[in-house]
């Protein structure tokens, strides 16, 4: 019993001892500070997070941008047809017809069961597109038409004058300022080389090929600029150009066959007046020169 009380004893004062003493203070997490860091230091820190956090996030916007755009490529749709799509809108899911149109004049819903609307969620862009790669088609397959006829017209006329003159009137005709023809080049690479302005070779299934373009035509102009016998300038002309659009080139060509390029007089001339010429008719076209301008310019070198 007495030990009992004892024991007792014992635990009483403990748990008086344990009462008694003061509590331990509760330190937030937030100022946990095992470092001994100054609050400056702890707020750089702060914003060098916060910081970390929104590079994160535009990475992450950067690849996702990225991604589209691959897909968008993919898809055909380059720039070009995305200023061509800007002004359209879809008109029905179903038929997949846009407000522009195919190049058939504008667009209607031909669905017989009515017009079936694009959901706030639906992405056009597919039908879109297609839609413009259809108008695209249909305005470029008029711009060579109009380029195609005129080069009849001018064939015609060549054939006309060649009826309605004689050899002796051939003969004497300023080749200089005839038979010009005009041809309409879309966006793109034209397919043919220049030696200074003259065509020196046309590229097999490229526009200059599509368009019947020849090697030993020269260019006169570039929609309305007179052109030098310059390749830089021209060429500088052309790119200016084709970033409107389409580009018109002004070549002249040889009133019959057998005519040729000299690039010293600029003319067309008989073929026979090349040979024995340094530059003869195989220097090709930029390079050639006939005798006559080899002899002037060894008299007046």
């Amino acid at each position: 019993m007495t030990g009992n009380s004892h024991f007792g004893k014992i635990v009483s004062s403990r748990c008086i001892i344990a009462l008694a003493s003061p509590p331990v203070p509760c330190v937030p997490i937030c100022a946990w500070n095992p470092f001994n860091l100054t609050s400056e230091q702890v707020g750089l820190m702060s914003r060098a997070s916060a910081s970390l956090e929104r590079k994160g996030a535009q990475k992450a916007m950067l690849k996702e941008k990225a991604s589209e755009h691959a897909a968008d490529l993919a898809m055909g749709l380059t720039s070009t047809m995305k200023k061509l799509i800007a002004g359209d809108s879809l008109i029905c899911i179903t038929c997949r017809a846009t407000v522009l149109g195919n190049g058939c004049g504008p667009g209607k819903c031909e669905c017989s069961g009515g017009r079936t609307k694009p959901s706030d969620d639906y992405d056009p862009k597919e039908a879109l597109l297609n839609a413009a790669m259809s108008r695209e088609k249909v305005r470029k397959d008029a711009v060579k038409g109009a380029s195609a006829a005129n080069q009849v017209v001018v064939a015609a006329d060549k054939e006309k004058k060649k009826a309605g003159r004689g050899l002796d009137d051939l003969a004497d005709l300023d080749l200089s300022s005839v038979d010009m023809v005009e041809i309409v080049f879309e966006a793109g690479k034209l397919g043919m080389a220049l030696e200074k302005h003259a065509v020196s070779s046309v590229a097999d299934g490229g526009a200059a090929a599509a368009l019947k373009v020849k090697a030993g035509w020269v260019i006169r102009k570039v929609n309305d600029d007179d052109m030098p016998p310059d390749k830089a300038i021209i060429m500088k002309h052309a790119a200016a150009a084709m970033k409107a659009g389409s580009m018109t080139i002004t070549f002249q060509q040889p009133l019959e066959d057998g005519k040729h390029h000299c690039i010293g007089c600029d003319k067309f001339i008989d073929a026979a007046q090349f040979d024995g010429a340094k530059n003869d008719l195989g220097a090709g076209p930029g390079r050639q020169t006939c005798c006559s301008c080899e002899e002037f310019a060894d008299f007046c070198g």
